[in-house]
């Protein structure tokens, strides 16, 4: 399966379709790369919501094809309500599931957990998901986070912070399977990974946060648990 836009583009997301605009880079096989929602009036949001570098892979190095980007969790379409993505009718989900179907097996994406304060927009599972890892004490499941989560939704299921070998520590990246051998070596590691963080006990100081994984974690389980 080769890099191929047309699948990511004029899709349906909740209320809106997809919009995707992309060029070349000096580099072969690598491209810019913006998807936008477009509402029912044809009018595009006035930011991307997702936005960065994508690449077909090399072959002969055994290298699938990747994404490596920015998710802006809001956007609006020059009105003063902005639209929230992570709360409104699944739309986070829906668009990450979009981004995986672009992927191949073994193809890796790499989020970034400082979109939000590039850009000083509010945004919180950049904000939840940064905290969870720097309160290294709790560990918390990558996955379990909010924008590990995503990347759960996408298809990924090998979920890392800095376990992989890219520029820059302020990613998550998830990568899905290569093989169905190794896809239930990840299942069986991210199964294990979220029971053991559900036996443990709840840190009070942090309810919040500890409310928000433990949830991902259930939905998480619930779904993988049949696959094994």
């Amino acid at each position: 399966m080769s890099l191929d836009f047309r699948i990511l583009h004029l899709k349906t997301i909740g209320p809106f379709q997809t919009e995707i605009q992309f060029q070349p880079k000096q580099r072969k096989g690598h491209f810019d790369f913006s998807l936008f929602l477009k509402d029912r009036h044809g009018q595009i949001c006035r930011n991307p919501v997702i936005q960065g570098i994508c690449s077909k892979g090399n072959r002969a190095r055994h290298i699938r094809n990747w994404f490596d980007f920015h998710y802006y969790d809001q956007t609006d379409f020059n009105s003063k309500n902005p639209v929230i993505l992570s709360q409104t009718d699944n739309l986070a989900e829906d668009l990450f599931r979009l981004i995986g179907t672009a992927l191949e097996p073994g193809g890796m994406l790499f989020v970034s957990l400082i979109t939000d304060m590039i850009w000083n927009i509010k945004s919180d599972p950049h904000k939840i998901t940064r905290d969870c890892f720097s309160r290294v004490s709790l560990n918390i499941p990558p996955p379990a986070t909010p924008l590990g989560y995503l990347l759960f939704r996408s298809g990924c299921l090998n979920i890392k912070t800095q376990a992989f070998d890219v520029q820059g520590s302020s990613r998550i990246a998830g990568e899905k399977a290569p093989t169905e051998e190794y896809e239930k070596k990840f299942l069986t590691q991210m199964k294990d990974q979220l029971k053991d963080y559900l036996e443990r006990e709840p840190c009070s100081d942090l309810l919040e946060l500890e409310e928000v994984c433990r949830s991902n974690s259930t939905l998480i389980l619930g779904e993988i648990r049949d696959l094994i």
